[in-house]
């Protein structure tokens, strides 16, 4: 018998968390701001589209609410199965409700990059004296159950004056944090 075969392969590129907030920076610093600062809608709006314009570009099509995660982006055929990124996007709530909330989501999640955004008073950043907010770090060290391959990405959203400043950290799954840097851009509100 004189069989056929076809196979496929399918490729996807999987950022470093260093491409993931270089790729954000890039496409913020191009993108028109909601009008009004103290509007929160807006901005979830603005951030989300962000992501999932990013997501489009590693070839991925983001989904909305899966697992009640603001966005994810997966890998989904009969031979594999994964989530590549999930994000949860917060800009009302203070950290400590972040921690049990969108946190949490994220510590009980499986994907590869889980992406945490937050809009604080004072920057997420590593310093010299630890991380600017350590109960976050705390909390992904406390998780029991890890998968060495995820990557946390801990990204910040201030307003200074005229400026939005924009700054991240990446975690690993045992709670080691590095600096991944912040970008600022112009920004004038109505409010």
């Amino acid at each position: 018998m004189n069989e056929k075969v076809i196979e496929r392969t399918i490729k996807y590129t999987i950022p470093t968390p260093k491409e993931l907030f270089e790729s954000f920076r890039n496409e913020f610093s191009k993108t028109t701001l909601p009008d009004s600062w103290e509007t929160s809608r807006p901005w979830t709006i603005t951030i989300l589209g962000i992501f999932d314009r990013i997501g489009h570009n590693f070839g991925y099509k983001p989904r909305k609410e899966y697992l009640a995660l603001d966005r994810t982006w997966e890998i989904r055929h009969p031979d594999i199965s994964v989530i590549v990124m999930a994000l949860e996007h917060e800009n009302q709530d203070p950290v400590v409700k972040i921690l049990d909330d969108e946190l949490q989501k994220l510590l009980d999640t499986k994907a590869l990059l889980k992406v945490l955004i937050f809009y604080p008073e004072v920057p997420s950043m590593m310093t010299e004296a630890g991380y600017t907010y350590p109960e976050i770090q705390e909390k992904i060290e406390s998780a029991k159950i890890k998968n060495p391959d995820e990557k946390y990405v801990i990204m910040s959203i201030i307003r200074t004056g005229d400026e939005i400043v924009i700054s991240a950290c990446l975690f690993d799954s045992d709670g080691k944090g590095e600096d991944l840097g912040d970008f600022r851009v112009k920004y004038s509100s109505k409010d």
